[in-house]
């Protein structure tokens, strides 16, 4: 199968947000360099800010795809207003005040072999990717036009689920029953919403509600975002996977235990139906006309006509982890890779060599896919070229975008 190309990135740093009485971490500062020009180089010996000296001793390479890289984190607190690169200080643009568990970043941008430093800005992107790092507790934003990273929102509390809706970001967290709610253009904080249960796994956004999985997986709440109104569907055990497939208006949850596929109403929760797949099922979704499962046991991908009732079957190499369907294409998530295959005829369509995927977001024009490794990948969805490549700091779990 052909491998196809891969994506460019960016990183910045994070806000604070302030919620909850769980243990504080302290405040960090992300530096990244990024380079105008392909090909430029720098080296960065060392840097130095509030009397810290970070030894580096490492030359930077603008890549065709990868113009933006992770120098370092650190651990920070106080004001700071310059930072001093090989012995030369630079002034930034604003002032950074690190309060309680905040995240920020600093930019040290190359061009024509001069360096400059930025800021992070939040207001200036309209189009975000948001995702998750509940190792740092913060949330990362992406310019979705560019494909990098504009900057960080930090939190108090564990960071997990997240969607948005309405100029809004719903947040949800672990072993935390609510939902915070923030706000788009900045990351601000607005309110929280009291949820039942014990804190937050994965949320997905549909038709103004959010479905709201627990971090039990015992329990998916639908939360009617206009009305406020509050639903849940109980499982026996946990769940493995769960998928909103708005062509039919129905959630499609696999059980831990049994692989049973359950499903049920959007609007009201109630159960609709089951689909046995014999195998091990572990993760589902579907469309209009049919629900794809991926079997771990006996390595395949299923195709389950709602029409016929009938199945198909295409064979893997390695074990299937994640399954989701987009643009009449099914991607389909193993330990080193990612393989698209066409929903008609369960015929590979293109593969892509990336390691321990976390997470896929699907924008529409671009997808967006989340490595273990570190990196992330910006895949046009049209050519399957792969735009950029980047940094992340940590582990990523969820994303979302508007």
């Amino acid at each position: 199968m052909e491998t196809r190309k891969v994506v460019k990135i960016t990183i910045f740093t994070a806000l604070t947000l302030i919620y909850g009485t769980c243990m504080s971490i302290a405040s960090s500062l992300f530096i990244y360099i990024q380079f105008l020009k392909n090909g430029s180089s720098v080296s960065l010996k060392t840097i130095n800010i509030n009397n810290q000296t970070i030894t580096i001793n490492k030359t930077y390479k603008s890549k065709e795809k990868q113009k933006q890289f992770l120098v370092t984190r650190i651990n920070i607190s106080g004001k700071i207003n310059s930072i001093i690169i090989n012995g030369k200080k630079y002034v930034l643009p604003k002032t950074i005040n690190f309060t309680k568990n905040s995240s920020q970043a600093i930019f040290i941008t190359v061009n024509n072999k001069k360096l400059y430093v930025e800021n992070q800005q939040l207001l200036n992107i309209n189009k975000k990717v948001l995702f998750t790092i509940p190792s740092l507790k913060t949330i990362g934003v992406i310019d979705k036009n560019t494909g990098l990273i504009a900057g960080f929102i930090g939190t108090q509390n564990t960071p997990t689920g997240i969607a948005v809706n309405n100029n809004k970001i719903f947040v949800g967290y672990k072993n935390t029953s609510v939902i915070s709610v923030l706000s788009l253009e900045n990351g601000f904080h607005i309110s929280d919403i009291p949820i039942p249960g014990d804190g937050t796994c994965r949320i997905e956004n549909s038709k103004n509600k959010l479905f709201i999985l627990s971090s039990d997986k015992k329990r998916l709440i639908i939360y009617n975002i206009s009305a406020g109104i509050t639903n849940s569907i109980i499982f026996p055990r946990k769940i493995s996977d769960f998928f909103v497939n708005n062509a039919t208006d129905t959630i499609l949850t696999v059980d831990g235990d049994t692989g049973n596929i359950d499903m049920f109403s959007m609007t009201n929760g109630n159960r609709i139906g089951t689909v046995i797949i014999p195998g091990s099922i572990i993760s589902v979704c579907g469309d209009e006309k049919n629900i794809y499962a991926a079997d771990d046991f006996s390595k395949t991908i299923v195709k389950y006509s709602l029409i016929s009732r009938t199945s198909d079957v295409e064979e893997l190499i390695n074990r299937p982890l994640k399954i989701r369907n987009f643009n009449n294409l099914i991607f389909t998530v193993t330990y080193s890779h990612l393989i698209a295959f066409d929903t008609f005829s369960l015929n590979p369509y293109a593969t892509f060599n990336i390691k321990g995927i976390s997470e896929l977001i699907f924008t529409g024009d671009k997808i967006f896919v989340f490595s273990k490794s570190g990196k992330y990948f910006v895949i046009d969805a049209s050519s399957f070229y792969t735009e950029t490549v980047g940094d992340i700091p940590e582990a990523v779990l969820e994303g979302t975008y508007n």
